[in-house]
């Protein structure tokens, strides 16, 4: 029975490069039809990578296969990483073009896959080429990485660069001819012009970017010259000072970042006065009689200097000089101190509000540690017997990889517990230096800083009626800490502070955190 077959060469364009060529791999393959008396029913030739089998050629030919039932009886192709570089994406797709009826076939390593004691040399053809793209993929990232430890781009530079190399011919980016565009761009947008205008700005001078790669490109911290780092198998993702010449200043970059992230900025007069630090109150008042929100403003003196006072633009009845009011929430925040007892209980509390993952997973750790050892030892063995001729080669490198794979995640779960345990220990050290300092962080704190740690203290707002402030409730956790410290000092447990009443008693909700950074 005549056979009729399917050919396919294949390179990858940093083969083609090198010299490898298609169509000597079709002569070859030609030419073994020819002795072997097969029919050549189709061709096929491809410049993809063998990593996967989502390449362009072999979609064309697994589409002929299903319209063309029994046309193709081989696929031959010359060698095993002609076929595919993924071992367990290669014996999946074996099995599938052997349910539509076709073998596969390498002419220069021809395998009979029949007899099942074959199928431990196919392991070791396609196990090699896998192995070398994973030592190259290895090498290229540990080069990119370290490349960029240096202050390095060695990959394309972004617009307003170009790639180069220096007197020590190391790569560098340095800025080109569009640069200048770039940097207008950047201000345009800081600016609050729309991306209409910046890509029409752009396009005037021949530089065209689409919608996905605009707001990629303009959060691109290379700009202000700072490069990203990767996350290595001991470090963490961080970011390093670059030696290439920075287009814009940090500044600039921040105000971009903050228009892209929809925090319009805007210049009037009111947005400027939002952000005194004489009014940190602002947002976070109401007023005491109608119970809208207090405003502020500044009023100049015959002697020129500037008084602030919050007032209250509905009814026009509250007006309190500033000093005065925030006085008293600096004297509030003063009166909420807690003894060592409280901050050991706010500990436990917290640690139990994360379910326990702020205790060191010491048994997990321990588990994953056994079983590295296990897998050490497996390779010890495995090694024995690969030594002792009782285990061929193939099997010998699939067992190995497999086993170092295990070892080598198990590493991975260890340090991202660790991770975890450190991240989670951070945050409870920090939370309790605030509880413990919240009067501190207020007054030498700016005023963002100042709002997040009032609003968190007191979520219903603060009014102030001439001589102390009154809100319906604060921080449900700061309340219960605040009130179990009284009772062990012996004090009036509903007596938070003198320059504080709870003007109304609500149904606690549950724990709140309290502010953090």
């Amino acid at each position: 029975m005549i056979k009729k077959a399917a050919l396919m060469a294949r390179v990858s364009s940093d083969e083609q490069a090198k010299g490898y060529s298609l169509d000597v791999q079709m002569d070859s393959l030609h030419k073994y039809c020819e002795r072997n008396a097969i029919v050549i029913a189709k061709t096929f030739k491809e410049d993809f990578s063998a990593k996967s089998f989502d390449r362009p050629a072999f979609i064309d030919f697994l589409s002929f296969l299903k319209k063309n039932k029994g046309a193709i009886d081989l696929l031959l192709f010359t060698s095993w990483d002609r076929f595919s570089r993924n071992t367990s994406e290669a014996y999946m797709m074996i099995n599938e073009l052997k349910k539509l009826g076709v073998q596969t076939q390498a002419i220069e390593q021809p395998i009979d896959l029949s007899i099942p004691e074959n199928k431990a040399m196919l392991a070791f053809y396609l196990a090699i080429p896998e192995i070398e793209n994973d030592r190259r993929s290895i090498k290229v990232n540990g080069g990119i990485r370290g490349a960029r430890k240096e202050g390095r781009i060695s990959c394309s530079a972004p617009r307003g660069y170009t790639n180069t190399r220096d007197e020590r011919n190391k790569p560098i980016i340095v800025p080109n001819k569009d640069a200048p565009f770039i940097v207008a761009a950047f201000n345009d947008i800081a600016n609050g012009t729309p991306r209409p205008g910046v890509d029409k700005a752009l396009q005037s001078h021949g530089i065209s970017i689409c919608k996905s790669q605009y707001y990629i490109m303009f959060r691109n911290p290379i700009y202000f010259g700072m490069i990203r780092v990767p996350a290595g198998e001991n470090e963490p993702e961080y970011y390093i000072k670059g030696i290439h010449e920075p287009l814009i200043t940090e500044e600039l970059f921040n105000k971009v970042l903050r228009v892209l992230d929809g925090k319009k900025i805007s210049t009037n007069r009111q947005s400027v006065l939002m952000e005194k630090p004489e009014l940190p109150l602002r947002g976070v008042l109401v007023c005491f009689k109608c119970n809208n929100h207090i405003t502020g403003s500044a009023s100049r003196s015959k002697t020129g200097k500037r008084h602030y006072y919050y007032h209250c633009n509905k009814c026009k009845s509250e007006r309190y000089r500033a000093e005065l009011v925030n006085s008293k929430v600096d004297e509030i925040l003063a009166e909420f101190s807690f003894s060592k007892d409280i901050k050991n209980l706010y500990q436990e509390m917290v640690k139990d509000a994360f379910g326990g993952n702020l205790i060191n997973s010491d048994a997990k750790v321990k588990h994953l540690k056994e079983q590295i050892n296990l897998q050490d030892s497996r390779l010890n063995n495995l090694q024995d017997l690969f030594a002792d001729n009782k285990i061929a080669y193939p099997e010998y490198i699939i067992l190995k990889s497999k086993y170092q794979e295990m070892r080598e995640q198990y590493i991975k779960e260890i340090k991202q517990i660790q991770n975890i345990d450190t991240t989670l220990n951070k945050r409870l050290e920090r939370s309790i230096n605030h509880l413990s300092n919240l009067q501190n962080i207020y007054s030498t704190g700016d005023i963002g800083t100042k709002i997040r740690l009032l609003s968190s203290t007191f979520p219903e707002k603060l009014s102030f009626d001439g001589f102390k402030c009154r809100t319906p409730r604060i921080n449900e956790l700061l309340s219960q800490l605040l009130n179990i410290d009284k009772g062990f000092k012996g004090g009036k447990k509903r007596q938070l502070s003198k320059n504080l009443e709870l003007s109304s008693l609500v149904a606690r909700r549950g724990v709140e955190p309290l502010f953090s950074e």
